[in-house]
């Protein structure tokens, strides 16, 4: 199935850029390393260049799903023949990755309270949305310094549970899985799955916000198959250039 429309909603703080020709490409995966996304622009007119300058904060969306969002990392522009380029550098996962934490955990916390400990120490106003599954106590206190994303991550793998990101909070998948919450077909498809490697698959589908973290169940050609969705990419030009998203997904 392809996108009859290729409109780019570009959002600086919440408020909108107006512009012509944009492509937004990058990926992320499980995890809370902060992977890069890159937003360019050409011909950007002075007014809303300065806006994505002086902003915190970039998003960008699709018939009403949000592609990316995150905090920016650089904003520059330069001559590409007789244009001129602007390129947005930004990140999901940039502001937590940054801030440093230092605070100590008195013996008997469960893992869960542990993480929503170091996130209030991290003072992003990041909320743990859920946590599901084993969520074992600690036998003795626990000392935390350095980068609040890997703090968590340590913490988390005590429980054999994985963290990522999501705009509204920090979510977590449990050992044993989440259950399947998405549903797609070969609608939703561009084309056959492939499988790389044992255990994984990869999707080719339309330019949609997919959520890391997921358990989808997939239909082709009459086969279903069910995953965890690992990995995300999306490379969308509004003009002529590639437009579609990929999915790995871990069976």
């Amino acid at each position: 199935m392809t996108d009859l429309s290729r409109e780019l909603i570009i959002r600086a703080d919440g408020q909108p850029i107006d512009h012509d020709h944009a492509c937004l490409s990058g990926h992320e995966s499980i995890g809370l390393f902060p992977y890069p996304f890159t937003l360019k622009l050409w011909n950007l007119a002075e007014e809303p260049y300065l806006q994505l300058s002086r902003s915190r904060e970039v998003s960008v969306e699709h018939d009403g799903s949000v592609l990316a969002t995150g905090k920016i990392a650089d904003v520059y522009r330069e001559a590409e023949g007789k244009e001129m380029l602007t390129t947005v550098s930004f990140s999901p996962g940039l502001d937590l990755w940054e801030k440093i934490v230092s605070l100590s955990v008195e013996a008997g916390v469960t893992v869960s309270e542990t993480v929503q400990r170091i996130l209030t120490e991290s003072r992003r106003g990041i909320s743990l949305l859920s946590f599901s599954g084993y969520d074992p106590l600690f036998s003795r206190g626990q000392a935390f310094f350095g980068r609040a994303a890997e703090c968590i991550s340590d913490v988390l793998a005590y429980a054999s549970a994985r963290g990522y990101l999501t705009p509204s909070g920090l979510c977590m998948i449990p050992q044993e899985g989440p259950p399947v919450s998405m549903t797609l077909t070969e609608e939703d498809l561009l084309s056959e799955p492939s499988f790389p490697s044992p255990g994984l698959m990869v999707l080719r589908t339309r330019v949609i916000g997919w959520m890391l973290g997921k358990k989808i169940s997939v239909t082709w050609m009459g086969l279903t198959v069910e995953g965890i969705v690992t990995e995300r990419s999306v490379n969308a030009d509004n003009m002529k250039g590639a437009w579609q998203a990929e999915l790995l997904v871990e069976l």
